[in-house]
């Protein structure tokens, strides 16, 4: 049966900017539990975060396995190192802990001899094993190692082996071994402990430098039961196999009878993200925005029809088809938008045709509704349907310094003028929503329901200082939507975007009374 290791906590914590706080090291485990992941290495405890994070840790009742990440000793007396030690401080049942294979780190790194490193290898496994910790052994540079001296990478191996590891992870650290080398090192190695009776199994540890993570990690699995990776491939310098990929791959194509939950994989790839304060890879293969979007008319008009052009079905992730209103989209765009919504169009309508022309008229000033269901809903339900804007913001002033934000708002609330103001201890979005929210009438009295949860900001049109920006603000209220505002004016775009949300939540607010 596979095994899935999970280093995002450690691994992915190298990405460069990344850095993951208790909460995030908590809340991420927890998720990967959800989700059933074999194996959850928390990082080095070492570092007091991480030791604070075990020791919490320890006190949840998980299903995956906690292991906590260290090398060999620094020290030639294992009962003295501080490093091997914070693994027993820890109170994990599951520690790995890696060691030069590579004769040249050996010698440049740790400057110390060969037979020596042999010693520390054993030593330190032996170490954890005498206190009763399962430990894997991470053979750092293998694959480079054994190309260098495969005679010497081999003692180093058996040497953890000898010691008690009870499986052996060879690591391509540098991510440079073509997918030929990676089966031909990884079948030498098994007959080498095979030829020497070592009662070990065997892992992979693939790096994605060369784009050949995936690859890689597929040849190895082909040998080995132990595979090593990181949410949306996070890791030092480019990053490693990207477990969101490799995961519903061998479920999905390879038929692999393996117990994750498919349905969990999105929100727990989300959840990463956020917590490493980097953007989605906007082309991640089963559970990117895109990876079920369809664009063209063509594919719009065939998937709509149960005709299909996606490799596998999205609900088997429990995501679903999703498609962009765009111009290129055509009548079946603007079609299928019309249905998602529950309106009835027929194929000549006109407004079809308006509809269209809208849509390029926005694309040209660099507006990219695409999947976002709240534009599209207000743009349809404004041909379509009844939609009309409660909340005009007609006029504005904001004052902002470094510590406060003023706010001036002339607004047009269902056609009473009303003039508003406000300042918050904060920044000039703050001040905006703030003052919306309390010049709204009492009769809106969900309106503190509406909660700005996201915001994020890009050049559309670059000409240097005077760019156009495309501002994207995402709400919670009724549901979790996202408005876009674009604008040469940040301000402005932002303005636009919150505009937009509270039409959208108020609209959406009434028509949800109405049918109770």
């Amino acid at each position: 049966m596979l095994e899935v290791y999970d280093c995002t906590l450690r691994e992915g914590e190298q990405a460069e900017g990344v850095h993951f706080s208790i909460e995030d090291r908590i809340n991420i485990t927890l998720a990967l539990n959800e989700f059933d992941m074999d194996f959850i290495e928390v990082g080095w405890p070492i570092h007091e975060e991480v030791l604070e994070t075990l020791l919490k840790l320890n006190k949840e009742k998980l299903k995956s396995k906690i292991v906590a990440f260290g090398s060999t000793s620094f020290t030639k007396n294992p009962e003295e190192d501080k490093n091997l030690n914070s693994i027993l401080k820890s109170k994990v049942k599951y520690a790995c802990i890696f060691g030069k294979t590579w004769a040249e780190h050996v010698e440049k790194q740790l400057k110390i001899s060969k037979k020596e490193n042999l010693k520390k290898i054993f030593d330190s496994v032996k170490f954890l094993r005498d206190r009763n910790i399962k430990v894997f052994y991470d053979a750092e540079h293998y694959f480079d190692g054994f190309k260098h001296n495969s005679e010497y990478a081999f003692k180093t191996i058996e040497k953890a082996a000898e010691a008690g590891a009870s499986k052996i992870i060879l690591c391509d650290t540098n991510g440079g071994t073509l997918t030929e080398e990676t089966a031909e090192i990884i079948e030498k190695t098994k007959q080498f402990i095979k030829e020497k009776g070592l009662k070990v199994e065997l892992g992979a540890h693939i790096h994605n430098d060369s784009g050949l993570a995936f690859a890689n990690s597929l040849e190895a699995l082909k040998h080995v039961n132990h595979i090593q990776g990181t949410i949306n491939g996070l890791g030092e310098r480019v990053g490693n196999v990207d477990l969101c990929e490799l995961i519903p791959f061998l479920m999905l194509k390879k038929k692999m009878q393996l117990n994750f939950r498919l349905d969990k994989l999105k929100r727990l790839s989300d959840l990463v993200y956020k917590a490493a304060n980097l953007p989605r890879k906007i082309d991640q293969a089963f559970i990117s925005s895109r990876a079920f979007s369809h664009k063209g008319g063509v594919h719009i008009d065939a998937t709509s029809k149960g005709a299909s052009y996606s490799h596998v079905m999205p609900e088997s992730l429990g995501l679903q088809h999703s498609f962009a209103l765009t111009s290129l989209g055509g009548k079946a765009g603007v079609m299928s938008a019309a249905k998602k919504f529950g309106f009835s169009v027929k194929k000549g309508e006109r407004k079809i045709t308006e509809v269209l022309g809208c849509l390029r008229d926005l694309e040209r000033k660099g507006y990219s509704l695409g999947s976002i269901e709240a534009e599209q809903f207000m743009i349809i339900g404004k041909y379509f349907g009844n939609f009309r804007n409660l909340l005009k913001i007609d006029d504005w002033s904001i004052n902002t310094n470094k510590h406060k934000s003023k706010c001036y708002l002339e607004l047009d609330i269902d056609g009473e003028k009303i003039k508003a103001e406000g300042e918050v201890n904060g920044g000039p979005v703050e001040a905006i929503y703030k003052t919306i929210i309390n010049a709204l009438p009492k009769k809106y009295d969900n309106k503190k329901n509406l909660k700005l949860k996201d915001y994020s900001v890009r050049i559309v049109n670059p000409k240097g200082a005077a760019s156009s920006v495309r501002t994207k603000i995402s709400f919670s209220g009724n549901e979790e939507f996202s408005t876009v505002g674009v604008s040469e004016n940040i301000i402005q775009s932002s303005l636009e975007a919150i505009e937009k949300a509270f039409n959208y939540y108020l609209y959406k607010s009434r028509f949800i009374k109405q049918n109770q």
